[in-house]
C-alpha cells in the first residue's frame, strides 16, 4: 500500500461492525441519521469484501439524493472511492471531474484522481502482458506444428490444420496424408 492511498486503505472487521451495530440500532428506531449512514458507508467502501463495498455505494446514493443534505462534496468522494475500488474507474473519474469543476486545486480529489489513474495505467499493463504471454504461447505452438510437420511429412500443413486450426478434424487430415 502506497502511503496516502486512499484505495488501500481497508478497515478493520472491529471497526465495520461497530459502525454497522449503530446504524441497525438506528433502523430500527426510525430512520437513520445522516451523520450514522455516512460513517457506515465509509466504513463499507473500506471494506475488503466487494458486496459490502456496494452496500456502501448504495447507502452514499441515498444520502447524495436527499435534497436536504448538505455533505454532498463527501458523499461524492467515497462514491468515487468506492466505484474505484470495484474496478469502475470511469465512474470514478466522472464523480471527481464533477468535485474538480466545483473545487479545481482540492488537493485530496486531485490525489485520488491520480492514485485512480496509476491503477489504471496499472492494470492495462498486466492486460497487455497477459495478451502478450498468450499470443507467444499461441505462436510456440504453432511454431511446433510447423516444425514438427516438416519433421514427419516435410509438409506443415496437414500438422498445423490438425492441431491449432481444426483439432476435431484430425483423422480425416491424417487419410489425407497418408493417401
Amino acid at each position: 500500500m502506497e502511503l496516502g492511498d486512499p484505495l488501500s486503505e481497508i478497515c478493520s472487521p472491529e471497526d465495520l461492525k461497530v459502525f454497522e451495530r449503530r446504524y441497525n440500532e438506528e433502523v430500527c428506531k426510525g430512520p437513520v441519521s445522516s451523520k450514522t449512514q455516512f460513517e457506515y458507508s465509509c466504513f463499507l467502501v473500506r471494506s475488503k469484501y466487494p458486496a459490502d463495498i456496494e452496500r456502501g455505494i448504495m447507502l452514499l446514493e441515498e444520502l447524495y439524493k436527499n435534497p436536504d443534505e448538505t455533505g454532498k462534496r463527501d458523499y461524492i468522494y467515497y462514491l468515487a472511492i468506492g466505484n474505484a475500488r470495484l474496478k469502475e474507474y470511469q465512474i470514478a473519474l466522472k464523480y471527481l471531474k464533477g468535485l474538480l469543476q466545483v473545487e479545481p486545486s482540492n488537493r485530496q480529489v486531485l490525489e485520488l484522481e491520480t492514485c485512480i489513474k496509476k491503477r489504471m495505467d496499472n492494470e492495462a499493463l498486466k492486460g497487455a502482458a497477459i495478451a502478450g504471454g498468450a499470443l507467444i504461447g499461441l505462436g510456440a505452438i504453432i511454431g511446433l506444428g510447423v516444425a514438427l510437420g516438416k519433421v514427419k511429412n516435410g509438409s506443415c500443413c496437414c500438422l498445423l490444420v490438425c492441431c491449432v486450426i481444426l483439432p476435431q478434424q484430425q483423422e480425416k487430415n491424417n487419410k489425407y496424408v497418408s493417401e
